[in-house]
């Protein structure tokens, strides 16, 4: 939460507000009204650098106020919709601005926010691929990471996740998504097609492989968080199993489990990966353990790949963010850099 940006007075009063019996929930949607508050009337004064600022964190406090709320389905939609609208709002003052898109996909559409850094272009670009519960309005951060670094970032949401959970739920196939956000980025003004690679984050990290094995346009990956298949689903704390099963949309219990069986596994195509991939893990990753890391040493045979694991590292190195994050951004914005000659 820290690294993603919610302030640490914040989360102090939201863990002493737990310590008073105060609901979580309730404790982050009053955050985010406030910030709300506070963002429309700046704008109405004129003020829309801050209008932009207060509203992205509405947006971001919403977010967590649903966050892992599987058990309370109508609230936590509720949070998803109002994280939403709060984003959508805060997107146009934001420096750069975020462009929001909605990218025809079969029966639906993918929701996403392109951002542009400053400077003549075209720009290579980043896709920003969430995880279980990471969603597109969470990755504000790295997007600044990657805009200060001369990288246009969009991000985006898939099956099962943010708003696409409302019309596609987790299932095989992500990485037609993920051409189809290409497909949108090669007609895009200031993006240069040629220099577009892609990173996502925990269950985005198997996402994030998956697709650049299955699209050769994706030159360059990072899988933030080890993630080959979901052999560790048994093992996983409660919550994070319960969500898997969520995001499913399947009722039975076992059957969701073999459906996610089904779904994540990146045994089939892990060989047909070649562009440059990062592995970042966590050495006391309680959700994907270093066997993760190892099937993915064994498996990718064909693509240099250069494996991290941090040995002071919890899940995705969250721990360690002002450290781990600037190396990622820092080896995409070499791995897009311009091939001199080109």
């Amino acid at each position: 939460m820290l690294a993603d940006g919610i302030p640490y007075p914040d989360y102090a009063a939201a863990l002493d507000a737990l310590d008073n019996d105060r609901d979580w929930f309730d404790f982050w949607m009053e955050v985010s009204r406030r910030y709300e508050e506070l963002g429309t009337a700046a704008h109405e004064a004129g003020n829309d650098v801050s209008a932009g600022e207060w509203l992205w964190h509405a947006a971001l406090s919403a977010h967590y106020a649903q966050f892992m709320w599987f058990h309370d389905p109508a609230r936590r939609e509720a949070g998803q919709h109002a994280k939403v609208a709060l984003y959508r709002s805060a997107a146009p003052f934001m420096a750069p601005a975020a462009e929001r898109v909605d990218i025809p996909f079969e029966n639906t559409s993918i929701p996403a926010y392109l951002r542009r850094p400053e400077g003549d272009g075209p720009a290579p670009c980043v896709v920003l691929i969430g995880g279980l519960e990471s969603t597109k309005e969470e990755s504000y951060r790295f997007e600044e990471m990657c805009l200060r670094r001369g990288l246009a970032t969009m991000a985006f949401d898939g099956p099962g996740q943010g708003e696409m959970f409302f019309t596609r739920k987790l299932g095989p196939g992500f990485e037609k998504v993920t051409s189809a956000v290409v497909d949108h980025l090669e007609g895009a003004d200031g993006i240069d097609a040629g220099r577009i690679g892609v990173l996502g984050r925990s269950l985005g990290a198997y996402y994030s492989v998956r697709s650049a094995a299955c699209d050769p346009r994706l030159r360059a990956c990072v899988a933030w968080g080890a993630c080959f298949d979901l052999s560790d689903l048994d093992i996983m704390p409660p919550h994070t199993h319960d969500g898997f099963v969520y995001v499913t949309g399947i009722e039975d219990r076992e059957q969701a489990r073999e459906h996610l069986r089904r779904s994540i596994d990146l045994a089939d195509v892990a060989g047909d990966l070649r562009c440059p991939t990062y592995v970042l893990h966590g050495d006391h990753d309680v959700i994907f353990t270093l066997g993760q890391v190892d099937l993915l040493r064994e498996h990718v045979t064909n693509a240099p790949i250069d494996i991290v694991v941090e040995r002071d590292g919890d899940h995705c190195c969250h721990n360690m963010g002002p450290i781990v994050r600037p190396r990622m951004a820092d080896w995409m914005a070499q791995q897009l850099a311009e091939v001199p000659g080109r």
